[in-house]
């Protein structure tokens, strides 16, 4: 038997044949990923990949909603953005205090426990600012976007269309 025979009598077996096509076929898909990875291109400078309060939440949830309920859901947040905005500094200004306190040599646990307090009260303003805006708008959504908004995308409710 000649070199050039063995691997076509080998490949003449069904499953040699088939294990074959699916390696090949899972190399290919394997290397069509990893050029999509690497050709994927980073947002554009001015975009941060982290999205301020309330804008992660409203369009999260917007997502879920039709394009009128959504429309509604992004107007009544947007006058609370400077709130928001300042909200969220202040957020970050305590947590930093924690961290500031958490590198002291020695730890001050009282000086500490007053800082998170601080730093959860902000975050605790910044959820009740969140739940008073989407109860307020809950009477003018129609049936379906308050059920998609209030449950939630794991809801029960029929889910919206996806947009485009």
């Amino acid at each position: 038997m000649s070199g050039s025979a063995l691997p076509r009598q080998i490949l003449r077996r069904p499953g040699l044949r088939t294990l074959a096509l699916a390696s090949l076929a899972l190399n290919l898909f394997l290397g069509a990923m990893l050029v999509a990875t690497v050709r994927q291109s980073p947002p554009p400078f001015h975009q941060s990949p982290h999205r301020p309060m309330p804008d992660r939440f409203v369009e999260r949830m917007a997502s879920d909603l039709s394009d009128a309920d959504a429309r509604r859901l992004r107007a009544a947040f947007e006058p609370l953005r400077p709130r928001f905005d300042a909200l969220t500094q202040e957020y970050h200004e305590a947590g930093q205090r924690v961290r500031t306190l958490l590198q002291a040599d020695p730890v001050d646990y009282d000086s500490l426990r007053v800082a998170t307090e601080a730093a959860r009260a902000k975050h605790r303003q910044m959820g009740e600012l969140t739940e008073e805006t989407v109860l307020s708008i809950l009477p003018d959504l129609s049936p379906a976007g308050r059920l998609r908004l209030v449950g939630g995308p794991g809801s029960t409710a029929t889910p919206a269309a996806p947009k485009k």
